[in-house]
């Protein structure tokens, strides 16, 4: 019996050490620090798992460095949504077109009976969508998604909706 005490005492702590690894927002900050991209802000949404990168950079190929360099950094475990801006493009440009896409989907989820009824929310920035918010079953989640991506103008879709069902 006391054997069996330990070894649960023993897990719960194991399981608690994983708990306390490097922080993924730390860490793809020191990535990008050390490929000279250091005007990156990172922001994680752990609920949804989105590393969202915010910003300007100088060129489209430190853009594009950014979100391979957090790609690799985030690997399976959750998605990255490249938000940064090139300096010179007109972000006012990229304004005006995020603002019609969060209009039309915004529209669109009033239209859909279902959705309408949920707790969905919309992020758009640079062509890049985040979904938040809560909804009742995998099959509603997927909607959500296959709609916004067929949206004209999106880029890429981060669904981070979670499913509760209700009590």
């Amino acid at each position: 019996m006391r054997s069996v005490l330990l070894v649960s005492m023993a897990l719960v702590f194991a399981a608690m050490a994983c708990d306390r690894g490097p922080r993924t927002e730390d860490t793809v900050r020191k990535a990008l620090d050390q490929a000279n991209i250091s005007a990156v802000e990172v922001d994680v949404d752990r609920e949804a798992n989105i590393v969202h990168l915010q910003g300007t950079v100088g060129t489209m190929a430190d853009r594009t460095r950014a979100h391979e360099i957090a790609t690799a950094v985030v690997g399976t475990s959750g998605r990255v949504l490249n938000e940064l801006t090139v300096e010179g493009l007109t972000s006012r440009s990229a304004d005006d077109v995020d603002g019609r896409i969060t209009d039309q989907l915004d529209e669109m989820l009033d239209k859909d009976p279902v959705l309408r009824e949920r707790d969905v929310n919309i992020q758009v920035a640079n062509g890049m969508v985040a979904i938040t918010g809560e909804v009742r079953t995998a099959d509603e989640k997927n909607k959500a998604e296959q709609l916004v991506k067929a949206s004209p103008g999106v880029k890429d879709v981060a669904n981070g909706l979670q499913i509760r069902a209700d009590p």
